[in-house]
């Protein structure tokens, strides 16, 4: 970065109006949380330099130094040129009100199981106090595990994953909410390490993208772990264990709940005759599924 050509560029106003700009003419993807390049700038430079987001319009006017002009210029750049995602520039992200570190070991936080979780997975669940255990399978970032714990205040949380990268971050993220007498990340290809454990409830947001579906994602897709994202030819690989497993690990009552994107076509074409209730989330009523013990396989 020529800091010579950006010169004229001094507060932090000038900064989000350049960032603007660079996202405008470049050909990033947003995929991760924004859905416009005018609030992504303002996360990006505000964040990049400690700044909360609600005292914005205290520091706008505020110069940078040159280490910072520098700083925010290189992230800007990496943004815009690279396609990294804002939220591993940041190392945070926020999911349904959640804030959460996160690096490239682990995906950007998005799920729309978190939206149910915010209402207490009603009403499947008739009182969230009665719930004592629960297991989030392909944990990553463990947000969906620090989520249901707030949530559901009687109960332990297993975060579980096959990377010991994710839950390296996870259990930073654990630390961060207090929560290491009730999250406990466990290394685990999903259920094999879990011999014996059940649950009142499970919840999953597991790799879902097909092969296919993989080589097309745009660029910044490329800087999250593929082992978090693609399963198999029609992207049903993990469900399918995940299905034919569940119930062993389930108490008397208890619910599945699962994120499979696209894939709706998919799952129906192998599990034409399984009861599962579709679940309403902002993405639609195709997104995540339902399915209580009684009806697993």
């Amino acid at each position: 970065m020529n800091l010579q050509n950006t010169a004229p560029l001094r507060t932090i106003r000038d900064f989000i109006r350049y960032a603007v700009t660079r996202l405008n003419t470049s050909s990033v993807c947003y995929g991760h949380g924004f859905d416009n390049p005018y609030d992504e700038a303002g996360f990006l430079v505000l964040r990049s330099i400690g700044i909360e987001l609600e005292f914005e319009e205290k520091f706008l006017d505020a110069a940078l130094t040159e280490e910072e002009r520098e700083f925010v210029l290189n992230q800007i750049s990496r943004r815009c040129d690279e396609l990294v995602p804002t939220a591993y520039l940041t190392k945070e992200w926020w999911l349904t009100g959640y804030r959460f570190f996160v690096d490239d070991r682990v995906l950007i936080p998005r799920s729309y199981i978190a939206e149910l979780l915010e209402n207490d997975l009603q009403p499947w669940v008739k009182n969230p106090e009665e719930v004592h255990s629960v297991l989030d399978l392909c944990t990553g970032s463990a947000c969906l595990a620090i989520i249901a714990a707030d949530k559901f205040p009687n109960a332990t949380v297993d975060a579980v994953d096959i990377s010991e990268a994710a839950l390296q971050v996870a259990q930073i993220n654990i630390e961060d909410y207090g929560l290491e007498q009730r999250v406990f990340p466990i290394q685990s290809d999903l259920f094999t390490n879990l011999q014996g454990a059940k649950y009142d409830v499970i919840i999953s947001n597991p790799p879902y993208v097909t092969e296919q579906a993989m080589k097309e994602l745009p660029g910044e897709y490329c800087h999250e772990p593929s082992l978090a994202l693609v399963a198999g030819e029609d992207g049903m690989d993990l469900i399918k264990t995940i299905l034919e497993e569940a119930r062993s690990h389930l108490n008397d009552d208890g619910i599945l709940i699962v994120e499979l994107g696209n894939g709706k076509e998919a799952f129906d074409a192998r599990w034409p005759n399984l009861n599962v209730t579709w679940l309403q989330t902002s993405g639609g009523d195709d997104q995540v599924f339902l399915i209580k013990k009684e009806d697993l396989p």
